[in-house]
């Protein structure tokens, strides 16, 4: 079925006025959430948008997006899922490369997308104001007049939904699990961008999965998950939107990020579930405000998208510990081609594990023969599941690279080199792309990361390749503590490499840096590093 209807009918025995949806004090039920999704569904068919179609969807976590997406999903088109911040000339790009009927638009950032209204396709604007507590919204609105113009020849999104609820219903829309649900550009498994084609089955098949992880316990709107993670990302869209919502859970929506804010927000509405990137539990923990209070709420906390330190974990266990509460960090895995597949959990984990197999998911590591390798020997991790996309778009040659055949199984390969140990624990060892060939070794930057960031003085480190006397080598670049001088630290992490790993890990270069670049997910962004060769 539809990610709408299975949302529609996993909550269909929940009271309507359960919360679902929450937005700085304002609360929407599950009953005008669905009138809202069933507007705006009903306004989109009469502007002809279909089955097949793709809408694209370029917010920030605020309602609309939320209801837009279900919408879309609901008269059989295809969400098309792009970054906010986007460039105008991408955005131009996608809408054209991939024949868009119809856009979701922030209000915020719609005057500086050049070009786009001589496209054609029709505009809905979204404004954060939208669902804003009524004391709040004209000094949003306010804000927003000020520093941009106008949106013209456009319809406001909550108009549009409250014209489609005075439309009569029309006939439903037959939609098939195996029907493509989602666009989401993805860097794609082997590091170049695509555009990933998601059905509504591994949607909902990831939904199903996880429901699996908490033992059928049940949950309601007194339980709310943190949404901070974007809806462009599996994490944000797979976890903290549908499958709370499936689940009868309250998404706590919060657009943009910040360490203090986060704590705050989380506390005022109930938060007992966050999902999250390491660097994101790193700034909520270093803020002050991630209080005994706070942690006592929580029952669950993951983390993905990129490894995440034994600092961090362990400073979250101490603050649980002396709160008192069960709460523990735990580490999980998944691409956007893929879904959520792999996790650690309470009872199920293992010391720099990303965990087991989540229920539907299989990994094995496979050697450069095309076989799996054995237990506790390194491979690329790949992973048969069913929340695995369908293809790339538009793109045979990239899907047949990504995806192939063995033993019965369709398989997608992560890009990832690690390996399984004997209960079938999965270790992530680094990024297949970044692996250095130094005198016939294989090192990984990853791996030396791991252990200089346990080194005294280091605060965050990054290894990239490089080339010294026209040979591979490593260059490390290192973020310290505040009052460490370079000698010190420099020592430290000389000492920590080699005490733990191999010569041929040992860095030439140590650069010091005042700042690492992240990514848009918080994320070290060892491509801009490697350009700096």
């Amino acid at each position: 079925m539809s990610m709408y209807a299975y949302f529609k009918e996993r909550t269909s025995h929940l009271p309507r006025t359960n919360r679902t949806l929450s937005f700085y004090g304002k609360e929407l039920t599950l009953g005008e959430t669905l009138a809202e999704i069933d507007g705006f569904a009903a306004r989109l068919s009469e502007v002809g948008v279909g089955k097949g179609d793709n809408v694209i969807i370029c917010l920030g976590n605020i309602p609309d997006a939320v209801i837009a997406f279900y919408a879309v999903n609901k008269v059989g088109a295809i969400a098309n899922l792009v970054h906010p911040l986007v460039t105008a000339e991408r955005l131009v790009s996608i809408a054209r490369s991939m024949h868009s009927k119809a856009a979701v638009l922030f209000d915020e950032f719609y005057g500086g997308y050049d070009g786009w209204e001589r496209l054609g396709i029709k505009t809905f604007i979204a404004s954060a104001a939208d669902y804003l507590p009524r004391l709040y919204r004209p000094f949003y609105r306010l804000a927003v007049a000020r520093r941009t113009a106008p949106a013209r020849g456009c319809e406001g999104f909550v108009a549009a939904a409250k014209r489609g609820k005075s439309l009569k219903e029309g006939t439903p829309v037959q939609i098939g699990g195996e029907d493509i649900a989602i666009y989401m550009h993805s860097g794609g498994t082997t590091g170049e961008p695509k555009s990933v084609e998601l059905s509504n089955r591994a949607f909902n098949a990831l939904a199903h999965n996880l429901l699996a992880l908490i033992g059928g316990k049940p949950v309601d709107d007194r339980d709310a998950m943190l949404m901070v993670l974007p809806l462009f990302h599996t994490f944000g869209l797979g976890v903290c939107m549908h499958t709370t919502l499936c689940a009868g859970g309250k998404a706590v929506l919060m657009p943009k990020f910040g360490g203090r804010a986060a704590c705050r927000l989380c506390l005022r509405a109930g938060v007992t579930y966050i999902c999250g990137v390491p660097n994101m539990y790193g700034k909520m923990l270093d803020s002050g405000a991630f209080g005994k209070a706070l942690m006592r709420r929580l029952k669950y906390c993951y983390c993905g998208g990129d490894r995440l330190s034994s600092g961090i974990k362990e400073k979250f266990a101490r603050l649980a510990e002396s709160a008192g509460s069960e709460a523990r960090l735990y580490e999980g895995y998944g691409l956007t081609e893929a879904g959520i597949c792999c996790v650690n959990m309470r009872g199920r984990e293992r010391a720099g594990s990303i965990g087991m197999p989540v229920e539907g998911a299989v990994f094995e590591a496979f050697g450069e023969d095309g076989a799996p390798v054995q237990r506790g020997m390194t491979g690329e991790l790949c992973v048969s599941t069913d929340m695995a996309m369908t293809r790339y778009f538009d793109d045979p040659e990239g899907t047949a690279k990504a995806m192939f055949s063995h033993g019965g199984r369709t398989w997608v390969r992560t890009g990832d080199i690690g390996r399984l140990d004997g209960d079938g624990f999965v270790y992530f060892v680094d990024r297949k792309k970044r692996m250095i060939k130094i005198s016939g070794h294989n090192v990984f930057p990853q791996e030396i990361e791991n252990v200089v960031s346990k080194a005294k003085g280091v605060k965050r480190c990054c290894a990239v390749a490089d080339v010294c006397d026209g040979k591979a080598a490593v260059k490390l670049f290192v973020q310290k503590e505040e009052g460490e001088t370079d000698a010190d630290v420099e020592g430290a992490v000389r000492g920590a490499i080699a005490a733990k790993l191999l010569k041929y890990n040992m860095p030439r270069r140590i650069i010091f840096v005042q700042k690492l670049p992240l990514t848009q997910i918080g994320k070290v962004d060892y491509r801009k590093l490697e350009e700096n060769r």
